[in-house]
């Protein structure tokens, strides 16, 4: 009986928890704010003012795109799944060849958060692709757990789509998501080791807190578009002259 019931306490240790209280993060993101919330019922969302939202609810993730019409609705792994249909299978076939790995960097203090700098870069390749790479800091604070699992969710769907440019021998994706199962991102900014000046962060983050948020944040703004209506958007988009989002009913 022991046994058993220790080994039911690790299988729930493994499962993905809500958050014990209610998070907001907030980052700067191109000029623009992103914002980031969880809430302790496992809800989510990530927000750029004025762009797009992702918002997580009852198991699924959501793509809210603003639109001068009112905002557009679609559930994200169907319109993950649509896009992909529109990317050239087998990529750049010089991309077999490529490797890439992790280096760790230095500790790094970010707005009063403590992190550990990694560089997802070429290890293998042409010359001129070794001299870029990525520097992420992440944060092992347990405080910004949820944050992290909500870039995790995104970092997942940007995955698969990567494994369709770069194959799975390359790394790319492995070590991308291993990358962000090491923590919160804090700052993640492009390095080109031959640029005259160094590149600004993609997004760094500012503060959070840990006030509780109105369960409204969460609610779809409007209807979900469904997976036909989308694909004849989508599939209009990509052609000449093809509509735009505007075009969905």
């Amino acid at each position: 009986m022991l046994r058993t019931k220790l080994l039911f306490a690790a299988l729930l240790a493994l499962l993905p928890m809500p958050a014990l209280a209610d998070i907001t993060a907030h980052y700067t993101a191109g000029g623009k704010e992103l914002v980031v919330e969880a809430d302790q019922a496992g809800n989510s969302r990530l927000d750029v003012a004025g762009k797009f939202a992702i918002i997580h609810r009852e198991g699924t993730d959501y793509v809210v795109i603003d639109d001068k019409d009112g905002p557009k609705v679609f559930e994200l792994a169907e319109m993950a799944s649509l896009i992909k249909g529109f990317i050239p299978k087998g990529g750049d076939p010089k991309a077999a060849e490529m490797r890439f790995g992790l280096a760790p960097g230095a500790a790094v203090a970010i707005a009063g958060q403590q992190g550990a700098t990694w560089n997802l870069m070429m290890v293998q390749g042409d010359e001129a692709s070794q001299k870029r790479h990525v520097e992420i800091v992440v944060a092992a604070d347990p405080a910004l757990a949820p944050v992290g699992d909500v870039f995790r969710r995104a970092i997942a769907i940007a995955a698969d789509f990567f494994g369709q440019m770069f194959p799975a021998e390359t790394g790319f994706s492995a070590r991308l998501t291993e990358l962000f199962a090491k923590g919160t991102p804090l700052r993640i900014t492009p390095v080109d080791e031959a640029a005259a000046k160094p590149e600004a962060p993609l997004i760094e983050f500012k503060a959070f807190d840990t006030a509780r948020i109105d369960p409204k944040h969460f609610e779809l703004p409007a209807p979900v578009t469904s997976a036909d209506e989308l694909f004849s958007a989508m599939d209009g988009m990509m052609k000449p002259g093809g509509g735009k989002i505007q075009t969905l009913p």
